[in-house]
């Protein structure tokens, strides 16, 4: 990750700017709103208006602009702590801009290192996209910037957290065909905990438990999932599940081949 005069943004975990080893954390929670309203923008004008809604939801004060004028200043202070100068932060008539490259958000690199990833994997260079991944993933300190309370910007919080999710799944299916077998067992375990309903995520299990030799738990997971999905939504297991089920049972190999496209 590249630096930012050795600083970078951290939303991915208690929002901070980050210099060196030195978290330097953005004081109040009015100022973290319109703080990590821009950061989720750097780079661009972020109109008033926007930063209102994400800051108030669809109450704002009627104080408001003198409110953001107020953040801004304190924020300014922030970052002339983390030895950035004060024009970092932007005026316009229209709004406020970050100006940070995007380089210097760990979310813009999480999300490159990511697609990138996903052309390797692609490509069949799967150890490529696991390193890949191994770094993306350990840009993650937490929730994304779970010191934000405003509903808006929880509700974008929550969107981030499922790209962390689909990392997570895309590593675990790497993992079966690097032959890491355990490993995609405890990362999809985890993910279905998380998301009971997903078909996609019972159908990798299975397959990683029956790549491990584990028949008897693979065909295990595909009852429960039955169970699961007739009790909660009244649905049986789709196709892909059921083609994996059936592959398992007549032992066909062709479900441990890398790349397998019925778990793609």
């Amino acid at each position: 990750m590249s630096t930012w005069y050795d600083v970078t943004i951290r939303l991915l975990g208690p929002l901070a700017l980050v210099r060196g080893a030195e978290a330097i954390p953005v004081p109040g929670q009015r100022q973290r709103r319109f703080f990590a309203s821009l950061a989720l923008h750097a780079g661009q004008v972020v109109s008033k208006e926007r930063i209102s809604e994400d800051s108030w939801d669809d109450e704002p004060p009627l104080t408001v602009s003198g409110q953001l004028q107020t953040s801004a200043w304190m924020i300014r202070r922030v970052l002339e702590r983390a030895g950035l100068p004060r024009e970092t932060l932007g005026s316009h008539e229209s709004g406020y801009e970050l100006r940070a490259p995007q380089d210097a958000v760990d979310l813009f690199v999480f999300r490159d290192a990511v697609r990138q990833a996903r052309s390797d994997y692609a490509l069949g260079r799967h150890r490529e996209a696991s390193e890949r991944l191994n770094t993306a993933l350990g840009l993650w300190k937490g929730s994304a910037f779970p010191d934000v309370t405003s509903t808006r910007l929880r509700q974008k919080a929550e969107m981030l957290e499922e790209e962390r999710k689909a990392a997570f799944e895309l590593r675990a299916l790497i993992d079966i065909d690097l032959g890491h077998y355990a490993e995609a067992i405890t990362r999809l375990s985890e993910l279905v905990d998380h998301d009971p309903f997903r078909e996609d995520l019972y159908a990798g299990l299975m397959r990683a438990y029956y790549a491990e030799g584990r028949q008897a738990d693979a065909i295990q997971v595909y009852h429960q999932a039955k169970k699961m999905l007739r009790e909660h939504i009244g649905i049986n297991p789709g196709t892909r599940m059921m083609n994996v089920m059936q592959a398992i049972l007549r032992q066909d190999e062709r479900l441990l081949q890398v790349g397998n496209p019925e778990m793609r």
